[in-house]
């Protein structure tokens, strides 16, 4: 399993724009706002895996699966252009609108469990369950409210 951070956003996009994106637009005091978005799209990667039942994550929950780095990557990147889009400042392309729409895709088949991904080493673990004492009844008292008893009402 891989973690994304940053510097691995020049992988995908050219490194002028992704300063841009990483430093436009950014209020006094605000921070670099990439590494909550990456945040928040391997959470998203991460749901979908879930979701699917085939593959079990990896316990690091800042993890995504190798086959899945290039596709978080275009995620990252769309998140941080969006930002900036607001007002009309960076709007995708036609091409990145479908690319867009095919990783939606993808996704959603991971999640529908049809696609198989990479898995993990070190699996999260699994919840254990608690098998509690079980109830027993000993008695019961003759029912009065029957089917035939009400019959005539």
């Amino acid at each position: 399993m891989i973690s994304l951070t940053p510097s691995d956003l020049t992988t995908a996009k050219a490194a002028p724009l992704v300063d841009a994106l990483r430093t436009a637009a950014l209020a006094d005091g605000q921070s670099d706002p990439m590494p909550e978005i990456i945040d928040a799209v391997v959470a998203r990667i991460r749901a979908e895996i879930s979701a699917g039942g085939k593959t079990a994550l990896d316990a690091d929950p800042a993890t995504v699966p190798p086959s899945l780095k290039s596709l978080a990557l275009r995620m990252v990147l769309r998140e941080g252009q969006s930002r900036l889009n607001a007002a009309g400042a960076l709007p995708l392309s036609d091409d990145e609108r479908e690319e867009w729409r095919q990783d939606v895709r993808y996704l959603e088949r991971i999640a529908k469990g049809e696609v198989s991904i990479d898995a993990t080493a070190t699996p999260e673990g699994t919840p254990s369950l608690q098998h509690s004492g079980g109830v027993s009844l000993a008695s019961s008292r003759p029912r009065l409210a029957t089917r035939d008893s009400l019959g005539a009402l």
